[in-house]
């Protein structure tokens, strides 16, 4: 984790502007890490902090999601799809307390001088996108930068289209993910009908991030 010490945030906050990366600690397969979602967020960050220099927060990785009732039974986001308590998910927040946390870490920022603040979500949950554009509303400081908000195509939890982009955000992890063995009866699978490491790329990866950074970099100044 990068460190900032006392005089690096002082300069920080003299510039005005910070990033928040939001994602999930969140079942993503077996071909991908639980903390994709707030991995993706961070490094996008990172890329367009290139253009205006802020101050990247540490990610949130608590979110939230739809809460759907399935055979009587309550399930957060994908577990609805499987009807069972999926592993690796730990990040669900109510709606309601999301948004307090994350309102306070906004005023938090105000008080130190930020007068610009992006918030970058990895998790593009349709509950989640709805109380980071109601905190974007709130705030006049805040822009909500939802990466997955123009692509052309619909991602997929986990799918191809995610874990190429995963793979081009950290390159090393491609080869570990093809090296996973993963049973016919794996949950994803199932779910998809093939494996989305068949159908992923590097290259696949890099044309999605580049169209996302593209798309955002026109929303920042």
């Amino acid at each position: 984790m990068k460190t900032t010490y006392l005089k690096e945030f002082v300069n920080y906050s003299a510039r005005k502007i910070a990033f928040i990366p939001v994602g999930t600690l969140e079942w993503h397969g077996n071909h991908l890490p639980i903390e994709t979602d707030f991995l993706v967020a961070q490094k996008i960050c990172e890329i367009l902090n290139k253009k205006i220099k802020a101050y990247v927060l540490p990610p949130i990785y608590l979110g939230t999601d739809k809460e759907r009732v399935v055979a009587g039974k309550k399930f957060i986001g994908m577990n609805s799809r499987f009807s069972k308590e999926l592993q690796g998910s730990v990040y669900y927040l109510k709606p309601e307390l999301l948004l307090l946390m994350i309102q306070g870490l906004i005023d938090n920022l105000v008080k130190q001088g930020f007068t610009k603040i992006y918030i970058v979500t990895g998790h593009a949950g349709s509950k989640q996108v709805e109380v980071l554009e109601e905190i974007e509303k709130n705030n006049k400081t805040v822009t909500f930068l939802n990466p997955y908000g123009q692509l052309k195509f619909h991602v997929e939890h986990a799918d191809e289209y995610e874990s190429s982009l995963f793979w081009a955000c950290y390159p090393e992890h491609e080869a570990i993910s093809r090296k996973i063995k993963i049973k016919n009866d794996d949950d994803y699978i199932k779910f998809v009908g093939y494996d989305p490491r068949e159908k992923a790329s590097l290259k696949l990866g890099n044309k999605i991030l580049k169209g996302m950074i593209s798309t955002l970099n026109k929303k920042i100044k």
